[in-house]
């Protein structure tokens, strides 16, 4: 008998939610559940499950092996409500720009169709810290994704995250009629309410908290270049959760390994020499996802460049914070140099009210 699909994933959402606070080992526990009771069944589904929990296990470092004394775990119950009006939930996936993108998304959908936003977000290894570490909150925040919950109880459902089974990239978000909505995405969302603007406006009306701000006015901006050196990816990377294959279908992840090397550090400084030889690129701010980049900017640009300081490159909540403040002094200069096939480069771009010229690398430079 195959294992409901229900079942199947109010696991998956527990071991989601342990990872997401922490608890490796309650974490580790429900996939060993989940192993055994994929085990029994004898569905053509399953097999694909038992293949897919695997992957999983590996990206987060969970080991299959060992006792089994995991307690049940059910998803959350849906959020009483604060107004009348049908809800739209993001639940916002991956990393701090894919996140605040599908996020920003989702509000001009909301709007235009009337519905209250709720923003789903939970902490993980992709992005580790909470909503109110980034930001001074003034729309409800949800920190439990419940997607299964939600569809139990007549929620429409849109995934994104094409590695799920059942998901959908890209499909139409068209939010007609009334009702509520659930979307999980890492990506902008599909709608014929999609706005650029409106979507700008939306990330530009965030507050970030003190400490995100603090780190701001401590590094010298505004600069005449900003440039995003987005590097770390590949086999030498792969096995961080972060970055591991199991994160994105095969063609997806190939995109990624061509447009990271397209980033090199070698083809920014070449266009920058280039700009310093014209007389357009006196100061510099650099973000970038290795401290070997860093070195090297400093050594060849000396007291051109400005940056924020740091030599952890992780998912923690403290270092989230420093990749939000990164983002918004890479918006403070007149040319961007972004990476392209960056989520952070793209989220540079949405926050800024002052890029007056961008490039992306290997298309522009």
């Amino acid at each position: 008998m195959t294992l409901s699909p229900l079942h199947y994933w109010q696991r998956l959402e527990s071991v989601r939610a342990a990872i997401g606070v922490g608890d490796h080992d309650d974490a580790a526990q429900i996939l060993r559940t989940l192993k055994r009771e994929l085990g029994g069944a004898a569905g053509p589904a399953d097999a694909g499950r038992m293949v897919f929990i695997e992957k999983f296990a590996a990206t987060y470092g969970l080991s299959l092996a060992g006792a089994l004394s995991a307690p049940e775990h059910v998803p959350p119950a849906i959020p009483a409500r604060a107004s009348a009006r049908p809800r739209l939930y993001i639940d916002a996936q991956h990393g701090l720009g894919n996140r605040l993108r599908a996020i920003a998304s989702a509000a001009v959908v909301a709007a235009a169709t009337g519905r209250e936003l709720v923003i789903v977000w939970q902490p993980d290894a992709h992005c580790g810290c909470r909503w109110s570490d980034l930001f001074v909150a003034d729309t409800a925040v949800i920190e439990t994704a419940f997607l299964q919950a939600a569809a139990q109880a007549g929620c429409r459902i849109f995934n994104y995250m094409e590695i799920e089974p059942g998901a959908c990239k890209d499909a139409p978000i068209l939010a007609d009629g009334g009702g509520d909505i659930y979307i999980r995405s890492a990506y902008p969302l599909v709608s014929p309410y999609h706005a650029w603007p409106k979507e700008r406006q939306f990330l530009q009306s965030l507050v970030p908290v003190p400490e995100v701000a603090d780190l701001v006015a401590s590094v010298r901006h505004p600069n005449q270049v900003a440039a995003h050196v987005r590097m770390a990816s590949g086999p030498g990377y792969e096995h961080l959760a972060h970055e591991s294959p199991a994160n994105w279908p095969p063609e997806a992840h190939a995109q990624i390994a061509l447009w990271r090397g397209r980033s090199h550090a070698r083809y920014f400084i070449a266009r920058i020499d280039a700009l310093i030889a014209a007389g357009q690129a006196e100061t510099l701010f650099l973000a970038a996802d290795l401290p070997e980049t860093y070195d090297l900017f400093a050594r060849h640009y000396g007291q051109r460049l400005a940056v924020l300081p740091r030599r952890v490159f992780d998912r923690s909540a403290r270092q989230v914070q420093y990749a939000l403040a990164d983002t918004l002094l890479l918006g403070r200069a007149e040319r961007f140099l972004g990476s392209t096939w960056s989520s952070m480069s793209d989220l540079a771009r949405r926050l800024s009210p002052d890029i007056r010229l961008a490039e992306m690398s290997g298309r522009d430079f």
